[in-house]
């Protein structure tokens, strides 16, 4: 009896877009193909993790859907990142009901980058939630992740799409998911309410409110006189008022332009190790407009990984035969 062909999954970088990597699931599941090995950067480890926790891609879809993403964001004032990562590594501890790489239903691997040593790290031991923590840490975006004396950032960094790292695994055939866009986009409208970005921008207008409270009234003043100044403070400068006065005020310009910066040379990285990379199947769903920070696109950035995963299941089909 021949014996079967083992498939190696690697799940690129990307934001919201690794939301595609559902749609990407759901039709290998639809075809029967049983997934071998995962290794996912950034929110490539996300799924992954979730995946090998034991969830189906319907799960997922579910989770994505119904998961504010505002709440999970602890706002931070900018020092060196927006966003501090503890709910978030909580929630994802949460929802890989707390197990370690050795629990999984398959080997996943997790790509990170020490920070303080200058290299790729692979994890593959451990708490799962800590890792995929580390992989995520997007600079300038979240704080990078403290272990022992190493700061850890998004994985990208090193390896964006981990193709190298499945085949280390001893995957006979790769399937490499690639999210890093390739042409100049022009930008979608954005919808306030539920735009992430939106939200980000307000929250660091709030953050500053406050700073500039306990900036204006020291603690050395007089308990009783401080505390009336603050009160009449937040009646005529509560946050909502000068939302509204400070509208369209932006991230701080460092950050963005950091981020910016690091998303350029990341898809400058993913081009340069795509070239002549021995990769069976390589899926590059085309996003159009939507950017990085879109996770109110669920439906839209599923519905991609799909379609993209179609064109390339009968190759996908010859090459495990």
């Amino acid at each position: 009896m021949k014996k079967r062909k083992k498939l190696g999954l690697a799940l690129g970088a990307g934001g919201a877009r690794g939301l595609a990597h559902i749609g990407i699931l759901k039709i290998l599941e639809k075809h029967g193909i049983q997934v071998d090995y995962i290794a996912g950067t950034s929110m490539g480890a996300v799924i992954g993790a979730f995946y090998g926790a034991g969830h189906s891609p319907e799960d997922l879809e579910q989770i994505a859907k119904t998961t504010d993403w505002r709440n999970i964001v602890d706002f931070n004032i900018p020092k060196v990142g927006l966003v501090t990562g503890q709910l978030i590594e909580r929630k994802i501890d949460k929802l890989v009901y707390g197990k370690n790489f050795k629990d999984l239903r398959f080997p996943l691997r997790v790509v990170s980058y020490n920070l303080t040593k200058r290299e790729q790290v692979i994890f593959s031991k451990g708490n799962i939630s800590t890792a995929v923590r580390a992989s995520l840490s997007i600079p300038a975006i979240f704080s990078p992740l403290k272990i022992g004396q190493s700061f850890f950032v998004d994985g990208a960094v090193g390896d964006p799409t981990p193709f190298d790292v499945v085949k280390e695994m001893g995957a006979d055939v790769i399937l490499a998911v690639d999210l890093f866009v390739k042409e100049k986009t022009v930008k979608a409208p954005r919808v306030k309410k539920s735009s992430l970005m939106t939200y980000w921008k307000e929250m660091f207008v709030v953050q500053e409110l406050y700073q500039l409270k306990n900036l204006i009234f020291p603690e050395e003043w007089p308990k009783f006189i401080r505390r009336l100044l603050m009160w009449t403070f937040d009646k005529l400068l509560y946050p909502a008022r000068v939302l509204r006065i400070l509208a369209g005020r932006e991230i701080p310009p460092i950050t963005r332009t950091i981020h910016q910066t690091i998303q350029v040379l990341t898809n400058n990285l993913a081009k340069e190790r795509l070239k002549n990379a021995d990769i069976d199947v390589l899926v590059t769903p085309s996003f159009g407009n939507l950017d990085w920070y879109d996770f109110d696109k669920v439906e839209e950035f599923i519905s991609i990984g799909e379609k993209s995963m179609r064109k390339k299941i009968e190759l996908l089909k010859k090459k495990l035969a």
